[in-house]
């Protein structure tokens, strides 16, 4: 065996990830701002959850001299505030757990994170939506099971399924696409 060998066969190989953590952590943390060290830290040290409603992170001084700074974390809305607030311990365990530590954190409704949410909302409302239309063979099997259902709940409960049944088949004709 030769030098490279007995080398590799010591270390074995690791998985994307630990690399990845390694080169962000040793090469590229050199070139990185604080705030971009902070950003990386709270991404490493979190979950998707967390990932996905984050829509900023950054630094600021701690309001007693000497300590560590503070996190800010901008999300997407007022319920992630109040969300992410209730775990701000585990989240500060979480940090100093990848090696990042600060006083606290702050989380804060991002402007951006919520107009970016209403204007999807309002555009999901706008959209043109039509049930496709039932066959007589599938408005009889609606018929059919709420027949037993006394009048007064049988009427609402035949609109229910049939609106149900055509919700099924416009997923059904958009899986099919």
């Amino acid at each position: 065996m030769n030098e490279w060998e007995l080398e590799f066969e010591a270390k074995p190989p690791e998985d994307l990830s630990s690399l990845m953590h390694e080169v962000v952590d040793g090469q590229m943390s050199a070139h990185m701002s604080a705030n971009q060290r902070a950003a990386a830290a709270w991404y490493r040290a979190n979950g998707d959850r967390e990932r996905n409603h984050t829509t900023g992170v950054f630094l600021k001084k701690a309001r007693v001299a000497g300590a560590a700074p503070v996190l800010g974390v901008y999300v997407d809305s007022h319920a992630m505030v109040t969300d992410f607030g209730v775990n701000k311990d585990i989240y500060l365990a979480r940090l100093a757990n990848v090696g990042f530590n600060v006083s606290g954190i702050e989380f804060i409704p991002s402007r951006a994170g919520y107009h970016a949410a209403r204007t999807r909302r309002k555009e999901a409302e706008q959209a043109p939506f039509e049930l496709p239309e039932l066959d007589a063979k599938e408005l009889e099997e609606a018929e059919n099971l709420v027949s037993n259902l006394p009048e007064p709940l049988k009427t609402t409960a035949y609109k229910a399924v049939v609106l149900s049944k055509k919700r099924e088949k416009l997923e059904k004709t958009q899986n099919d696409r």
